[in-house]
C-alpha cells in the first residue's frame, strides 16, 4: 500500500528549526533535535492534540468524535488510511454512483480499514476535515499553517455569492474544500482547487462526491504548490496546467497559510518585500482574477497594522479595488491570533474608500489618509477616536526608536535549566507572569546563569543594567515593570531601556502603563503580541524637570502600594496632553465599558 504522508513529508522537525538554532544546539552538545524541539516553548514543536470546537456543526458530536480519535490512536492506524477508509464509509452510505466510488478507490493505493468502514459516523458537513484536524498535533498544524476554517466564518464569506452559469471559482489552498462546496447553488464544473497537502486533496475529492454524488464531472482539485512556477522539472500529465495555471477566475476565495516566510521568488512580483506567504498568495490570486473578478481572503488580524505587512497593505490600496475588511470575533483553537476577511475587486478604477466592519459597527476609511508615513496602517476608529489620537500626536516630540531592546533568555530546555526552588549559585529569573504594572511579583523560577549553557541570550549589560523596563510579550494590554535590581528574565518577557530626553525611566513607565496609552495601543494596534514596532510608534512629549519629578514621585509611591497615586497619575497624564473631560470619559468607556 502507498502512503500520502511519506510522500508529502508533512512534518520534518529539522526543517522547521532555523540554522542559527541548530548551531546553538550543536554548540551546547546536543544531537537530539526532537528532544530539543519538544523542550522548547514553541508551538511548532508541540505534540499536543486539539479538538477544534469552532469547526463542529453540532457540539453534541464532540464526545463521539473524541471516541473515534481515541480508537484510531489506540490502533495506531496510519492517518491517510484512516481518512481514506472513513471516506469510503461515507461514500458507500451516500447515493454516489459506482463510477465515482471507483474513481476514488482507483486514485489512492491505500488500505481500507474494516473497523472504520463499518463505523456509524456522526452527521457533520466536513467530517473528514474535522477528524484530520483532530489527528494532527498542534506542531504539525502550525508548521503547515493548516487551520481549517470554521463553518460560521465560511458562511459569512460565501453566503451572499450569486454565481452566473459560466463563473469559475478557485481556492488555491482548498484544504477540505469547505469554501468551494458551500457556495450557494455552485455546480461541479465551476469548482477549481488545489492544496500542497495530498491528504487534504484526497479529503476534498471525497467531499466533492459527497456534495455531487451523481456528477460525471471529475474533480478539478490538484495537489500542488500554488506559488511554484511550472517548469521542465515538474511537468505534469494531468490537466493542472490547463485548469489552474492557464485559467482565470471570477472568484478566488481562500484561507492561505499564515506565518510562513518564502525566501524564493516563486513568481514574478516585486511588490512583496517581506516574503510573507499569505501576501504572495494574495498577489498571485489577484493576478489570476478575471476583469471584475472578486477575491476574498481570510487572514490574521496583524495584516491591518503590523509594520512588516505594510507591503501587502500598499498593494491592496494601490493595485486592487479593496472594498471591505471584516474583523471576526474569537480565534482558531490553538491559535492566539485573531482574524479578518477581506474583499477586493479587479477592475478599472479604484474606489476612494473601503469599509472596516467590527462588532456590528462599520467604519468608512478614506484610502487617501493611509500612506507610507503611517505604514498604511488600517484601524477601526470612530470620529472621536481619531480626534483623540490626533490631539495626542500633535504633542509628540520623541519616541522609543533610540531605546535599547532585548529578548529574555531562551534556555533551550527550561525543564533542565530552571529550578522551582533556590539552589546554591542560582538566582531568580522572572517570566511574563510576574510582570505587573510598575512592580515585579515574586519570582517563581531560579537559574544558574551561565551564558554558554543557553540557546539565546542578550548582552550582559542589558540584563545587568541599573534600571530597565520589562514587559509582557504576549498580552492584550501594555504591562511594564521597573527592574532596578539587575534581574534576569525569560523570553516570555522583553526588555526595554528607554532613552527619552529629560525623562526618567519612572516617567516612561508612567506613560506606558497609563490608561491613555492602553487606549492608544488598543485602537492603533489591538494585537495580543506587544511588538517593538508598535511601541516605537507610540508618542512621547516634551516634559519639564518638574513634571518628570512629579511623574517619578507618583510611580515610586505606586510601587510602595499607595494605590491612590495610580488614579492621580492618570489625571496627571491626561492633563499633560490637554484632553477634555469628554475625551477622557470616552477613553475610560472604551477601556472599561460604561462608567456611569
Amino acid at each position: 500500500m502507498g502512503s500520502l504522508i511519506n510522500k508529502h513529508n508533512i512534518f520534518t522537525i529539522s526543517n522547521s528549526v532555523s540554522v542559527a538554532t541548530r548551531r546553538n544546539w550543536e554548540r551546547l552538545g546536543s544531537d537530539d533535535v526532537k528532544e530539543r524541539c519538544s523542550a522548547r516553548a514553541n508551538k511548532r514543536m508541540s505534540d499536543k492534540y486539539i479538538i477544534p470546537k469552532e469547526s463542529f456543526d453540532n457540539i453534541a458530536n464532540i464526545p463521539k468524535i473524541e471516541q473515534i480519535i481515541e480508537q484510531i490512536k489506540v490502533a495506531k492506524y496510519d492517518i491517510d488510511d484512516v481518512l481514506f477508509s472513513l471516506g469510503i464509509n461515507l461514500l458507500t452510505n451516500t447515493q454516489v454512483t459506482a463510477d465515482n466510488l471507483n474513481y476514488i478507490k482507483s486514485e489512492y493505493d491505500l488500505k481500507i480499514i474494516d473497523d472504520l468502514l463499518k463505523l456509524k459516523l456522526p452527521d457533520e458537513s466536513d467530517l473528514l476535515g474535522l477528524i484530520y484536524q483532530c489527528l494532527q498535533t498542534e506542531g504539525e498544524k502550525n508548521i503547515k499553517g493548516s487551520y481549517y476554517t470554521p463553518q460560521k466564518v465560511v458562511q459569512s464569506m460565501i453566503s451572499d455569492i450569486k454565481l452566473k452559469a459560466d463563473d469559475r471559482v478557485l481556492d488555491p489552498c482548498c484544504g477540505s474544500s469547505v469554501f468551494l462546496l458551500n457556495i450557494p447553488d455552485v455546480k461541479p464544473q465551476q469548482i477549481f482547487g488545489l492544496d500542497i497537502d495530498p491528504v487534504a486533496v484526497m479529503i476534498s475529492k471525497i467531499n466533492y462526491f459527497l456534495k455531487f454524488p451523481l456528477t460525471v464531472q471529475k474533480p478539478r482539485i490538484y495537489e500542488s504548490d500554488y506559488l511554484e512556477l511550472p517548469n521542465l522539472l515538474n511537468t505534469r500529465i494531468d490537466n493542472y496546467q490547463k485548469d489552474i495555471v492557464e485559467n482565470s477566475f471570477n472568484y478566488i476565495i481562500t484561507n492561505p497559510p499564515w506565518g510562513g516566510i518564502s525566501t524564493v521568488n516563486h513568481f514574478s512580483t516585486n511588490d512583496i518585500k517581506s516574503g510573507e506567504m499569505f501576501s504572495l498568495f494574495l498577489v498571485k490570486a489577484f493576478e489570476q482574477l478575471k476583469e471584475n473578478g472578486k477575491m476574498r481572503f481570510l487572514l490574521p488580524c496583524s495584516i491591518l497594522n503590523v509594520k512588516t505587512h505594510q507591503d501587502i497593505r500598499k498593494y491592496l490600496l494601490e493595485k486592487t479595488d479593496l472594498r471591505e475588511i471584516k474583523l471576526h470575533p474569537g480565534s482558531f483553537s490553538g491559535v492566539m491570533t485573531h482574524y479578518i476577511s477581506l474583499e477586493a475587486y479587479k477592475k478599472i478604477g479604484i474606489s476612494e474608500t473601503f469599509t472596516i466592519s467590527k462588532n456590528d459597527k462599520e467604519y468608512i476609511i478614506d484610502k487617501k489618509t493611509l500612506n507610507a508615513e503611517n505604514y498604511y496602517v488600517m484601524r477601526t476608529t470612530s470620529d472621536i477616536d481619531e480626534q483623540i489620537i490626533n490631539t495626542v500626536y500633535k504633542k509628540k516630540r520623541y519616541d522609543l526608536s533610540n531605546a535599547v531592546w532585548a529578548l529574555g533568555i531562551v534556555t533551550g530546555n527550561n525543564k533542565d535549566k530552571l529550578s522551582n526552588e533556590p539552589k546554591d549559585g542560582f538566582e531568580p529569573i522572572y517570566t511574563g507572569k510576574e510582570i505587573d504594572p510598575f512592580k515585579l511579583k515574586k519570582a517563581k523560577k531560579y537559574v544558574l546563569y551561565n551564558r554558554e549553557n543557553f540557546q539565546q541570550v542578550a548582552k550582559d549589560e542589558v540584563y545587568r543594567a541599573d534600571k530597565k523596563l520589562a514587559y509582557k510579550f504576549i498580552s492584550k494590554k501594555l504591562v511594564f515593570s521597573i527592574d532596578d535590581s539587575r534581574h534576569l528574565f525569560l523570553n516570555s518577557a522583553n526588555i526595554l531601556i528607554p532613552n527619552i530626553p529629560n525623562m526618567s525611566i519612572y516617567s516612561v513607565a508612567a506613560f506606558l502603563n497609563s490608561e491613555l496609552y492602553q487606549y492608544l495601543y488598543q485602537k492603533m494596534f489591538g494585537e495580543i503580541k506587544i511588538l517593538k514596532s508598535s511601541l516605537i510608534a507610540l508618542p512621547f512629549i516634551e516634559i519639564t524637570a518638574e513634571q518628570d519629578n512629579e511623574l517619578s514621585r507618583k510611580v515610586e509611591n505606586i510601587m510602595k502600594d499607595r494605590q491612590n497615586d495610580f488614579f492621580e497619575l492618570q489625571k496627571y497624564i491626561y492633563n499633560l496632553f490637554e484632553l477634555s473631560d469628554y475625551q477622557i470619559n470616552h477613553i475610560k468607556k472604551e477601556l472599561y465599558g460604561n462608567t456611569d
